[in-house]
């Protein structure tokens, strides 16, 4: 029977059986593949204080935060956004971000995170900041 425009097609209810079912996406792990569950966010400002910095420090900030989380994980991706935060006198502020996002196991992790941490709290002292972003599995701290 061909479908009609306008009218929707009936579908019969899918039932999922237990034995598909799995806390993964795949019934089983697939030869090869590797499962990275944590995933790290530093979020790297483009200012020192409220000085906006020249693109090439900003460019130099976010190479040097991907070289950490790619020795850390093995690898990391990168985006730009508009990051918003209220600072210590209350005013909004608006500015670019790089996000970086890092993926890696948790025994990995745990032998590095006193490293990462202390990195992170270097940068902010550094880079001049209130507050220096990192999010782990979607929590968002203010370092």
């Amino acid at each position: 029977m061909e479908p009609q425009a306008g009218k929707r097609k009936v579908v019969s209810q899918f039932e999922v059986d237990d034995e598909w079912t799995s806390a993964l996406p795949f019934e089983r792990i697939p030869k090869g593949i590797t499962h990275l569950p944590l995933e790290c966010v530093v979020y790297v400002p483009s200012t020192h204080g409220d000085r906006v910095i020249d693109a090439d420090e900003f460019r130099a900030r976010r190479n040097e935060t991907a070289t950490l989380l790619v020795s850390l994980f093995g690898g990391c991706r990168e985006s730009l956004a508009t990051g918003r935060y209220r600072s210590v006198d209350g005013e909004i502020i608006a500015e670019e971000v790089a996000v970086l996002t890092g993926f890696g196991d948790a025994d990995d992790f745990g032998s590095k995170r006193r490293h990462f941490l202390e990195w992170l709290i270097d940068k902010r002292t550094e880079w001049g900041q209130e507050a220096l972003g990192f999010e782990f599995e979607g929590d968002l701290w203010y370092l």
